[in-house]
Formats: structure tokens, sequence, C-alpha cells
């Protein structure tokens, strides 16, 4: 299973260094839970194009181990800045990212869960479609 989550309400400072950003949105994050592990999956910038990618930074790949009740699923996550904790509301999708000791809700984003065959195929894409929108507004320039 994966989810694929939107922000809604997020502060551009505790956004992950690989995360795209388009007209001060963040791009969709995706996370891909298998095993009792969650990967986490950004859409970055790399020369031109909009990729798909699990983290761009090797040290930051390492998948985490995420704990399930009937109401919520949660993990950590570490970026090279700090150590977040996620949140995940079973019933209505909802995703918080917050600091390490939840007392601040740093990023708050709306998912949708899908089998992971379609999850891959949402998070490709979602690539493509930044892709094109990037190339668009890169076709104004003269240098």
């Amino acid at each position: 299973m994966g989810i694929i989550c939107e922000c809604t309400n997020c502060k551009l400072d505790h956004i992950a260094p690989s995360s795209y950003i388009q007209n001060n949105k963040p791009s969709e994050i995706g996370f891909h839970f298998k095993n009792d592990k969650v990967a986490i999956y950004f859409l970055s910038k790399i020369v031109d194009t909009i990729k798909l990618s699990e983290n761009i930074d090797i040290s930051l790949r390492k998948k985490k181990k995420y704990y399930i009740s009937n109401e919520e699923i949660k993990w950590t996550y570490r970026d090279s800045l700090n150590v977040y904790s996620y949140i995940l509301d079973r019933k209505t999708l909802s995703l918080r990212k917050n600091n390490i000791t939840n007392t601040e809700t740093l990023n708050f984003r709306q998912c949708s869960a899908f089998l992971e065959k379609k999850f891959f195929e949402n998070m490709n894409q979602l690539s493509e479609e930044y892709t094109e929108n990037y190339k668009k507004k890169s076709e104004k320039n003269k240098f």
C-alpha cells in the first residue's frame, strides 16, 4: 500500500530539501508501506525534469519502522536538519508532520491511499505533469 499526500497547510521552512516546490506550494509526497517499514518518495527537480525519487540524499534512504493502532499509523523521519514525527489518521487519511516531541504541527497534508502498482503509477504521472508545467514556464526564458 501507499499514500500520496497533498499539502493543505505547510510551513516551507519544514519541507524536506528533496521536495519540489512550485509557486510556493510543495509538491505531493508519497509514503510506501511494505514489510512493516515505510519509505518516503519525493518529486524532486533534477536538471530540467521533476523526477520521482525515494530520496536524493543517500544517507536518508533508510526505510523506517512504523507503528500501527486502530486509529493511527506513526513513524519518524530525519532529514538533513531535524527529526520529525508523522501521524496518519487511518479514518480521514490526514497526515500531520510534527516536531519530534509532538508539541507542534509543522505541516498538514491530506492523503489518498493506493495499492502498490497504482501508487507508483500515480507518483510517476505527477512527476510527468510537474515536468511539463516546469518546461512550459521555462520556454519564455531568454537565457
